[in-house]
């Protein structure tokens, strides 16, 4: 955990007024974004969890099939499963090497969203499939349904789900 690096006062969670801190003193999780603004902390990136690298020339909503998409994060997780390397490896990769195992990973995951599967291959890494927004608005705009499009996915899904139900 961070420690302050200088005074700093804060209001910690459960407490209804402000506690001074020291420098040196172990920072509340709650309080780290006020005392970052301030100065009053710097962490140590090293005690940081590791990311995971994914790709510059992907998008962020990878499209599946015709109205599934998974982020690219999740994408970066099926792929860096499968490589079985570690973090720090994996992001050593050179990018055009990285980026074809994406790719791979995208293949794979496109067949399990066409065969109706939620998790590829070994089931190591669960992918919740999720229509991409602007096809279910086309969607419900073809079949002349009534909905807003500051709905969210669910809700336009539902939408088209329950057309033919009248």
């Amino acid at each position: 955990m961070a420690k302050f690096t200088k005074p700093f006062r804060g209001v910690p969670q459960g407490e209804i007024y402000p506690v001074r801190f020291a420098a040196g003193e172990e920072c509340p999780a709650e309080l780290v974004a006020g005392a970052l603004s301030v100065g009053a902390l710097s962490l140590d990136t090293t005690q940081l969890p590791a990311s995971l690298v994914g790709s510059n020339t992907l998008p962020s909503a990878v499209p599946l099939t015709g109205d599934v998409a998974v982020s690219l994060g999740e994408v970066v997780s099926h792929a860096h499963a499968a490589s079985g390397l570690s973090i720090e490896a994996w992001n050593a990769l050179d990018e055009t090497v990285r980026d074809a195992a994406l790719k791979e990973s995208i293949q794979q995951l496109a067949i399990g969203a066409e065969a109706g599967n939620t998790s590829v291959g070994d089931g190591s890494v669960s992918t919740a499939l999720v229509p991409d927004k602007g096809v279910l608005i086309q969607q419900l705009e073809a079949a002349g349904i009534a909905f807003d499009k500051r709905w969210g996915v669910d809700k336009l899904a539902a939408a088209l789900g329950g057309a033919g139900k009248d």
